[in-house]
Protein backbone atom coordinates (compact mmCIF):
# COMPACT_ATOMS: atom_id res chain seq x y z
CA UNK A 1 0.00 0.00 0.00
CA UNK A 2 3.07 2.52 1.00
CA UNK A 3 4.30 1.70 -2.94
CA UNK A 4 1.15 2.47 -4.31
CA UNK A 5 0.58 5.52 -2.91
CA UNK A 6 4.03 6.81 -3.43
CA UNK A 7 4.02 5.89 -7.33
CA UNK A 8 0.61 8.18 -6.95
CA UNK A 9 2.25 10.84 -5.49
CA UNK A 10 5.19 10.68 -7.71
CA UNK A 11 2.87 10.61 -10.61
CA UNK A 12 1.46 13.17 -9.72
CA UNK A 13 4.41 15.49 -9.31
CA UNK A 14 5.70 14.74 -12.62
CA UNK A 15 2.56 15.42 -14.10
CA UNK A 16 2.92 19.07 -12.37
CA UNK A 17 5.92 19.09 -13.24
CA UNK A 18 5.42 18.75 -17.25
CA UNK A 19 2.25 21.29 -16.88
CA UNK A 20 4.07 23.65 -15.86
CA UNK A 21 6.71 23.29 -18.60
CA UNK A 22 4.73 23.06 -20.78
CA UNK A 23 3.11 26.66 -19.77
CA UNK A 24 6.88 28.11 -19.36
CA UNK A 25 7.21 26.94 -22.86
CA UNK A 26 4.33 28.46 -23.82
CA UNK A 27 5.13 31.98 -22.10
CA UNK A 28 8.82 31.88 -23.95
CA UNK A 29 7.27 30.81 -27.36
CA UNK A 30 4.83 34.01 -27.02
CA UNK A 31 7.50 36.52 -25.84
CA UNK A 32 10.08 35.46 -28.32
CA UNK A 33 8.91 37.07 -31.59
CA UNK A 34 8.73 40.21 -29.27
CA UNK A 35 12.13 39.91 -27.92
CA UNK A 36 13.33 39.15 -31.67
CA UNK A 37 12.26 41.67 -33.09
CA UNK A 38 13.85 44.11 -30.14
CA UNK A 39 17.27 42.61 -30.81
CA UNK A 40 17.45 42.90 -34.52
CA UNK A 41 15.84 46.83 -34.36
CA UNK A 42 18.48 47.14 -31.57
CA UNK A 43 21.65 46.24 -34.14
CA UNK A 44 20.35 48.52 -36.78
CA UNK A 45 18.68 51.46 -34.85
CA UNK A 46 22.65 51.71 -32.56
CA UNK A 47 24.06 52.41 -35.83
CA UNK A 48 21.79 54.72 -36.90
CA UNK A 49 21.15 56.55 -33.29
CA UNK A 50 17.30 56.28 -33.50
CA UNK A 51 16.78 56.91 -30.15
CA UNK A 52 13.01 56.73 -30.91
CA UNK A 53 13.61 52.89 -32.25
CA UNK A 54 15.71 52.27 -29.30
CA UNK A 55 13.25 53.27 -26.54
CA UNK A 56 10.19 51.63 -28.28
CA UNK A 57 10.86 48.14 -26.49
CA UNK A 58 10.98 49.41 -22.96
CA UNK A 59 8.07 50.06 -20.88
CA UNK A 60 6.91 53.71 -20.02
CA UNK A 61 8.32 53.05 -16.66
CA UNK A 62 11.14 50.47 -17.37
CA UNK A 63 14.53 50.99 -16.35
CA UNK A 64 18.00 50.45 -18.10
CA UNK A 65 21.58 49.59 -15.86
CA UNK A 66 24.35 50.72 -17.38
CA UNK A 67 27.67 48.83 -16.84
CA UNK A 68 28.63 51.40 -14.73
CA UNK A 69 25.99 50.30 -12.29
CA UNK A 70 23.83 53.62 -13.11
CA UNK A 71 20.03 53.56 -14.10
CA UNK A 72 17.93 55.34 -16.46
CA UNK A 73 14.21 55.34 -15.45
CA UNK A 74 11.76 55.58 -17.54
CA UNK A 75 11.28 55.10 -21.09
CA UNK A 76 11.65 59.17 -22.19
CA UNK A 77 14.90 59.12 -19.99
CA UNK A 78 16.24 55.96 -22.12
CA UNK A 79 15.19 57.79 -25.27
CA UNK A 80 17.18 60.99 -23.80
CA UNK A 81 20.07 58.51 -22.87
CA UNK A 82 20.42 57.32 -26.55
CA UNK A 83 19.96 60.29 -28.09
CA UNK A 84 23.03 61.97 -26.07
CA UNK A 85 25.09 58.91 -27.12
CA UNK A 86 23.93 59.12 -31.05
CA UNK A 87 25.62 62.94 -30.52
CA UNK A 88 29.39 61.31 -29.26
CA UNK A 89 31.67 61.72 -31.35
CA UNK A 90 32.05 58.23 -32.01
CA UNK A 91 30.55 56.38 -34.60
CA UNK A 92 29.42 52.83 -34.54
CA UNK A 93 30.39 51.03 -37.35
CA UNK A 94 28.48 47.37 -36.34
CA UNK A 95 26.46 45.75 -33.80
CA UNK A 96 25.37 42.85 -32.95
CA UNK A 97 22.76 40.83 -29.95
CA UNK A 98 23.49 37.08 -29.45
CA UNK A 99 20.31 35.89 -27.47
CA UNK A 100 21.75 33.13 -25.33
CA UNK A 101 18.61 32.11 -23.06
CA UNK A 102 15.24 32.87 -22.14
CA UNK A 103 13.52 31.25 -18.92
CA UNK A 104 9.92 32.05 -18.00
CA UNK A 105 9.81 33.66 -14.39
CA UNK A 106 5.89 33.55 -14.75
CA UNK A 107 3.32 33.54 -17.33
CA UNK A 108 3.95 37.05 -17.97
CA UNK A 109 7.86 37.70 -17.45
CA UNK A 110 10.79 36.16 -19.52
CA UNK A 111 14.56 36.51 -18.29
CA UNK A 112 16.51 37.34 -21.44
CA UNK A 113 20.46 36.93 -21.47
CA UNK A 114 23.17 36.91 -23.83
CA UNK A 115 25.77 39.98 -24.73
CA UNK A 116 25.46 42.66 -27.23
CA UNK A 117 29.18 43.90 -28.93
CA UNK A 118 29.45 47.12 -31.02
CA UNK A 119 32.46 48.41 -32.97
CA UNK A 120 32.58 51.70 -32.29
CA UNK A 121 35.30 54.19 -34.31
CA UNK A 122 36.44 57.35 -33.15
CA UNK A 123 36.97 60.72 -35.11
CA UNK A 124 40.60 59.78 -35.15
CA UNK A 125 39.76 56.37 -37.24
CA UNK A 126 40.48 54.21 -34.58
CA UNK A 127 38.44 51.24 -33.79
CA UNK A 128 37.31 49.28 -30.52
CA UNK A 129 34.85 46.64 -29.14
CA UNK A 130 33.10 47.23 -26.71
CA UNK A 131 29.90 46.03 -25.39
CA UNK A 132 29.45 42.68 -23.11
CA UNK A 133 26.81 40.51 -21.10
CA UNK A 134 23.21 41.88 -20.43
CA UNK A 135 19.89 40.27 -18.49
CA UNK A 136 16.61 41.64 -19.44
CA UNK A 137 13.30 41.42 -17.77
CA UNK A 138 10.44 41.50 -20.32
CA UNK A 139 6.53 41.55 -19.18
CA UNK A 140 3.36 40.82 -21.03
CA UNK A 141 1.28 43.56 -21.55
CA UNK A 142 -2.40 43.21 -21.23
CA UNK A 143 -2.83 43.41 -25.20
CA UNK A 144 -0.17 40.70 -25.17
CA UNK A 145 2.68 42.75 -26.32
CA UNK A 146 5.72 42.66 -24.45
CA UNK A 147 7.41 45.18 -23.23
CA UNK A 148 11.00 45.66 -21.54
CA UNK A 149 10.60 46.61 -17.41
CA UNK A 150 14.19 45.94 -16.39
CA UNK A 151 17.80 45.76 -19.06
CA UNK A 152 20.87 45.03 -16.95
CA UNK A 153 24.03 45.86 -19.27
CA UNK A 154 27.32 43.98 -17.25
Amino acid sequence: MHTASSRCLVGIVLTLISLCAAAASNTIDEASPFIAKANKEWEAAIQTGDADALSRPYHEDGVFIGPDGNAVRGRAAIRAMYAGRAAAKTRIVSATIQSEGRVAASADEVYEWGSGWMVVQSADGTKAKRGGRYLTVWHRQPDGTWVITRNLAL
